[in-house]
Parts: structure tokens; sequence; C-alpha cells
């Protein structure tokens, strides 16, 4: 008669493991599921000679991979980490350990990429001879949800990248490069936009925190939303007073007046005008001068908004780093930003402002009309 153990195990921060084990003989095999207690986030693979145990960790921006057993000469550890869909997160990698061995490892997810809190990773780890990573002794999976991270178990090392299995390696560089509106909060009429929201990865494995976010300024709207990130109107409720406003920086005060005698801007609130626009007076934030374009719209009724934004110029101008307006390389500038008004969870009675009507959804592109 002969017995084979498999640990079998769901890896995660308190998550408990499930323990099959299936013995082999001239009878049909049973197979009984015994549930072990936490802590047990681990798997574990034998074979004559080898032994390997991973503990996986799936963190918002790494992987914690902490591998550790015995070796057979000629043998070597790989692993490759995928997304639940079985997208590759990175390629294929070989730890550089051999015999006894312990080993951790911080695993940084590609570029532009970060794991939504609830998402899953899947980690395949296999033993295969070193010179062909094809040539699998065995090989086993372990997966964990992102509900934290963890610190790694043993002295972190650095794995070899084989370039093989697809994926996108890691990324250590900031996809955003600093610019405003990237990584860095817009600049509102008074203070800064959307103080509580952090820039996000590019890609996200699960639900997008920015999708469920609500703003620290409510109903204070960028017009050019849709081309900033960082300038997502979030949750939006009836009896929130919505704000819609735009700006204009340069160098100079002179460049400033410059623009103002010049500029001719169209925005518009799902077609409808506004009866009046205030125009601040230049202030100097950061390194330049600023104005602000504010309208008060007041509280609009549950449905789909889109703003259309749009700036010509009756001479050319310079803002002191480019020039914009007729015979220049910026003709026009144009963008839109839309967003959508829930009704307030509190049931509060609202007075609408009636003079723009929402719709069920997006049904047009203002800005290339």
């Amino acid at each position: 008669m002969r017995k084979l153990t498999l640990l079998l195990a769901v890896v995660g921060i308190g998550i408990a493991a499930l323990s099959l084990t299936i013995t082999f003989s001239g009878a049909p095999a049973l197979a009984q599921a015994v549930q072990t207690p936490t802590p047990a986030p681990q798997a574990t693979t034998v074979t004559p000679g080898s032994e390997i145990e991973a503990f996986f960790v799936a963190c918002a921006d790494q992987a914690i991979v902490n591998l550790s057993g015995t070796l057979i000469s000629g043998s070597s550890v790989y692993f490759q980490i995928f997304a639940s869909d079985g997208t590759p997160i990175t390629t294929l990698r070989r730890a550089n350990v051999s015999g006894t061995f312990q080993y951790s490892e911080r695993v940084l997810y590609p570029a532009g990429t970060a794991l939504s809190a609830g998402a899953a990773l899947t980690m395949q780890v296999r033993a295969a001879r070193t010179n062909n990573p094809d040539r699998i002794e065995f090989d086993f999976v372990v997966s964990d949800v992102q509900d934290g991270c963890a610190s790694p178990l043993y002295p972190e090392s650095a794995s070899t990248d084989t370039g093989l299995g697809g994926g996108a390696g890691d990324g250590t560089t900031d996809a955003g490069g600093g610019a405003v509106g990237f990584t860095r909060p817009i600049l509102a009429p008074t203070g800064v936009l959307n103080p509580n929201l952090s820039a996000e990865a590019a890609v996200f494995i699960g639900a997008r925190p920015s999708e469920n976010f609500r703003s620290q300024t409510p109903g204070l709207i960028f017009a050019e939303c849709n081309n900033y990130p960082l300038a997502n109107p979030g949750i939006i409720y009836d009896s929130d007073r919505i704000t819609i406003y735009w700006s204009w920086w340069a160098r100079t005060l002179d460049q400033i007046a410059q623009h103002r005698a010049n500029a001719q801007y169209s925005v518009r609130l799902n077609t409808g005008t506004f009866n009046e626009v205030r125009v601040s007076e230049p202030v100097r934030r950061t390194a330049n001068y600023w104005i602000f374009y504010t309208v008060d719209v007041g509280n609009l009724r549950p449905g789909h908004y889109e703003i259309e934004y749009r700036v010509t110029w009756r001479e050319p101008i310079f803002d002191g780093f480019e020039r914009f307006g007729p015979g220049t390389e910026n003709v026009q500038l144009a963008a839109n930003c839309n967003f959508n008004v829930r009704p307030n969870p509190d049931g509060v009675s609202v007075v609408y402002n009636n003079a723009f009507t929402p719709t069920d959804f997006p049904v047009h592109s203002l800005v290339n009309e």
C-alpha cells in the first residue's frame, strides 16, 4: 500500500488551510478534508530528496515570497506570479538557492500596477533542472487575497529573471512623472482639489479604490477632470452644492493680463450655458501666477452630467512656457468632465437648479461636436 499526502493551502493572513489526505490501495481511494487551525497559509510538496515549502503574501504594491526546503543536486526553485484571470504579473524567476535553504524576496508589481483590497494573486512554484526550467520535477500553486501585508520570514535575496513565461517583470519607477493632476493634486480657488485622493496605479487588479471615492471637497468639480486622474469628482450627492471651476497660470502678471484680454471660453454643462462666471484676481501660487474661473451651479437633479471645456484666443499669447492662439501650435484647448449625481443617502429635501437637465448615462461628446 502506498500513501501520498498533499497539503493544499489558500494563502492569506488569517485564512485557514485545507488538508487533504489521500490513500492509494486496492480499494477505491477516499479523501477526507480536515479543517486545520490558523495559521497555516502555506503549501508543501515533497519528492524523494527534495522538499519545497512556500508562504506567499499578496500586498497592494508587491508580493512577499517566502521559500524554504531542500533541493537535490542540479535542481532549482522557480516561481511565477499570476493575476486571478491567469494574466502573468511576473516572468518566471529562479530563486538563487541550493541544498537546504531559507529564502525571502519582495517582488514589486510592474510599474503602474496595484492590487486592490480583496483581489487575489496566485504563485506557481516548481522544482526543475537548474539549466532547464522546463524539465519539471514537480510543481504546485499557492494563492493569497490582498488583505494586508507581512514582513519577509527569512533573509531577503533577489531572484534571477529567466525572461520566460510572459509578464512585465518588476516596476520601480513612477509612471506619473510627478505631473500635476497625475501624481500631484490640482490647485483649487482655495487650497487643492480632492486633498484626500492619492495617485493610483495605471493598472489595477480588482476594484479601484477611486470607484468608491468621496472627496473632501464634494461638489467642487474641475472642468477638465477627464484628463486628470486626481481631478476625479468622486461620489456626488444631490445635496452637494456644485461649483465648477477652471484656471489659467503664467510666469508673469503681464502674461496673465494678456490671456484675460484674448481668451474666449466656451464652457457648458449638458449643453446649457452659465449665466455668471466669476474670475479671481491673480494670485501667486507655486512659482507662477494663477487666476480661477468659478461657476456656482447649485444643487443638481440625480443623473449624468458632462462639462464641455474649450478655450481659443483672439490673438496669439505666451504664458512663459508655450504659445497659444492663432498661428501657434495650440490653436485651442479642449477637454470635458463626466460625473454622476446620486440621491443623497439621508433623504434630505433639495431645491434643484432646473436649468440643467440630466441624462441617464453619457450620450454625447461635446468636445468633438
